[in-house]
């Protein structure tokens, strides 16, 4: 999942996101009213204005005989307000009634009721596109005959305001201002996300107490969660890891005693059961040792190391071989490293016939494959090979021994170096355990 989708999931996103919209919503209302208002006022004051205009012309009209008429209006004309005179009404019967004009004529008529019934307005003049938008009218006089006139016309177009402006720099700070305080809310949260993330690897992780009083309470509570968890693990593992290593006295006792025995069928028994007892403590004081390694990270040739376990186990008469460079560098723990990757040949070896080690080197990290020719594993087996103490009878020969610790503590190891193992079963038969290690780990 890419970066962008987990932000867009986040609750600060989603928070930021409902904020916004919720700001813009209501700025976007705020601007629409303004603008019907604004548009109502310019349509009253336009109206007052003609209303005004056309009362003054048809008094000045009617004081001029019928010859006169037309020369006076057009005196009394302007540049955007023509005036005439006509002995018809220059409008249509269906531009005389055109409902779209009721609400200016209205105005009008509120703003000089004089005007009567006698007012027709319509849309349009001069047979032009240029003057679509303008206002054509008729006013009807006394003696029937019509005073016209023509005027341009845009009540709906309202600009918007200098404050309008200033509000919506308003909102836009309001914006920025609730996301920068939102981010600040939701960083605590996030400390939370990266410290329950950390939990669980050995040590006791500090969650920092701050942000809000739920907050505070949650990292307060984990904080504790960890003191009594990490108190009680102690506790099991020091106890667990005294009772292996006191082990050691009486299987060294034992074999003393082993040795004043005469040999046969029941000496190399007692030697083996000895033996499997001796590598049941070792492993397990290997696993509880576990992140407490003290061992300091070196550049360190791992090819070499993979070398040097196929030469031991080859001595050992072990069918064990090594193909890769002689060098391949990465910063690692060298003695852990070598531990896990001889607990993997060494299963190899246990339940198969030989084991094919190989090394590739890509830009970064270190490619390592470890086969063997035996059962292999059930696929929905795979990841309890990982689980302390197991051993996967069903796909192992039960007399080969182990704890089931050895890939536990290869995983632990691998993964503590920042790198990854994956099993699989090759197509031909038997198993594949591929570990991935970064070249450097800081």
């Amino acid at each position: 999942m890419s970066r962008l989708a987990l932000l867009a999931r986040s609750l600060e996103a989603r928070t930021v996101a409902v904020l916004l919209l919720a700001i813009l919503t209501v700025h976007g209302g705020a601007l629409l009213l303004y603008r019907q208002s604004a548009a109502a006022a310019a349509d009253d004051a336009f109206a007052r204005q003609v209303a005004n205009q056309l009362t003054l012309a048809r008094e000045a009209v009617l004081r001029r005989p019928s010859s006169e008429r037309d020369a006076e209006a057009k005196a009394l004309s302007s540049p955007h307000f023509e005036l005439g005179w006509s002995k018809t009404s220059p409008l249509r019967q269906d531009q005389a009634g055109d409902p779209a004009m009721w609400s200016l004529r209205s105005r009008m008529v509120a703003s000089e009721p004089s005007l009567g019934p006698g007012l027709a307005l319509a849309m349009g003049g001069g047979g032009e596109a240029i003057h679509e938008e303008d206002l054509a009218g008729a006013l009807a006089l006394v003696d029937g005959s019509f005073l016209t006139f023509h005027s341009a016309h845009a009540p709906s177009l309202a600009r918007l305001g200098s404050w309008a402006y200033l509000a919506t720099a308003m909102a836009i700070l309001v914006g920025v201002a609730a996301v920068v305080l939102i981010h600040r809310i939701a960083g605590p949260l996030r400390d939370l996300t990266r410290a329950t993330g950390e939990i669980g690897h050995g040590k006791v992780v500090p969650v920092r107490e701050a942000g809000p009083d739920e907050t505070r309470e949650i990292a307060r509570a984990l904080n504790a969660m960890q003191e009594r968890i990490h108190r009680l693990v102690t506790e099991r593992t020091q106890a667990l890891a005294a009772v292996s290593h006191d082990l050691r006295t009486p299987i060294a006792r034992l074999r003393l005693r082993l040795d004043g025995l005469p040999e046969g069928q029941e000496f190399r028994g007692m030697g083996s059961d000895l033996d499997e007892m001796q590598a049941m403590v070792d492993s397990t004081l290997a696993y509880l040792r576990g992140d407490a390694d003290p061992e300091p990270r070196q550049v360190t040739n791992v090819a070499s190391i993979l070398m040097s376990i196929a030469d031991a186990s080859s001595d050992a008469g072990r069918d064990v071989s090594y193909t890769g460079p002689g060098r391949a560098l990465a910063t690692v723990r060298p003695v852990a490293l070598r531990r896990a990757l001889d607990n993997v040949v060494d299963n190899a070896v246990r339940y198969g016939t030989r084991a094919c080690v190989s090394l590739a080197v890509d830009v970064g990290e270190l490619l390592l494959t470890v086969e063997d020719d035996g059962p292999g594993i059930a696929p929905d087996e795979v990841a309890k090979a990982f689980e302390p103490f197991t051993r996967l009878e069903a796909s192992r020969n039960r007399n080969t021994g182990g704890t089931g610790l050895g890939l536990t503590i290869a995983r632990r190891i691998v993964e503590a170096e920042g790198g990854r193992i994956v099993l699989g079963n090759r197509a031909e038969g038997g198993l594949r355990v591929q570990i991935s290690l970064p070249r450097s780990n800081r």
